[in-house]
């Protein structure tokens, strides 16, 4: 209960108070139980009452309403204190929803605690968008991938599209997620193949590329450990430099989370 609703009990109280003596006062009179004197006298402290009351009355509303404003100050100090965790541009979607949560739960009760709740629910509400372009994202490449054939190029470009909106989802949120990204180039069916390709990007691009084998093909791929918009600027650079050459931008979670190398094969298996 917080300290306005008190003090309004308390005032009510006090004004039930005067009207039952009011009330009392008028029956002493007409029922005649007292002598005038004695009414008088009952008169002249009801009145000192009345003053006495009303002046207290006054003076705890308007206590009480600064006493109210420096509360909600305080909460705004605090607000504005924590604030930079939330819209904190490397943090995770998860590390935002835990601490909206324990604000949400160690905030009283007013607007400033609705706030922390329909913002959680708000971010619970955009992760489960995230998780499910996740596992769409991983079903379509395991699709893609479980074929004898090489992936095509709408097959790839659906995979770059579904990454796209989850970008755009963190972006709204201030947020990142776990993961490198990979610059796919090409895809080819032997690693002899696909060594023009890996010697051109290394060549042209990075000396970072690498062939990742993928079940049933091989592709070129450039790892960035850095973040999205680096991952697109290098798909970009692919382009302008070739622009017969495809490039697209994937997640590492998503298309190949862990890999070992061959030496066999001369390349990373993506497990």
């Amino acid at each position: 209960m917080n300290i306005i609703k008190i003090s309004l009990l308390l005032n009510i109280f006090f004004i039930l108070v005067l009207v039952f003596g009011t009330i009392y006062i008028t029956l002493l009179i007409k029922n005649k139980t007292v002598e005038n004197e004695g009414i008088d006298k009952i008169i002249d402290v009801f009145k000192i009452a009345i003053v006495t009351t009303v002046a207290t009355i006054i003076v705890n509303i308007v206590s009480d309403y600064f006493k109210e404003r420096d509360y909600d100050k305080s909460e705004m100090v605090a607000f504005n204190e924590y604030i930079p965790y939330v819209i904190d541009t490397t943090g995770t979607i998860d590390k935002k929803i835990n601490f909206c949560k324990f604000f949400a739960s160690v905030t009283p009760k007013g607007d400033l605690r609705d706030g922390w709740e329909k913002y959680t629910s708000y971010l619970e509400g955009e992760k489960e968008k995230l998780v499910n372009l996740n596992e769409t994202s991983k079903a379509k490449t395991l699709s893609i991938t479980n074929k004898s054939e090489l992936p095509t190029k709408e097959e790839l470009v659906s995979l770059e599209t579904d990454e796209a909106q989850k970008q755009k989802i963190l972006s709204n949120l201030n947020a990142v997620e776990n993961t490198s990204y990979l610059v796919i180039l090409g895809a080819d069916l032997t690693v002899k193949s696909a060594t023009p390709e890996l010697e051109w990007a290394k060549e042209n691009i990075s000396s970072n590329a690498v062939i990742y084998k993928k079940r049933n093909f091989y592709t070129t791929v450039i790892p960035v450990n850095s973040s999205y918009q680096d991952a697109k600027d290098l798909a970009k650079k692919i382009k302008t430099i070739d622009p017969k050459r495809d490039a697209y931008v994937v997640s590492s979670k998503t298309w190949c989370a862990t890999t070992k190398f061959s030496n066999e094969e001369n390349c990373l298996i993506c497990n």
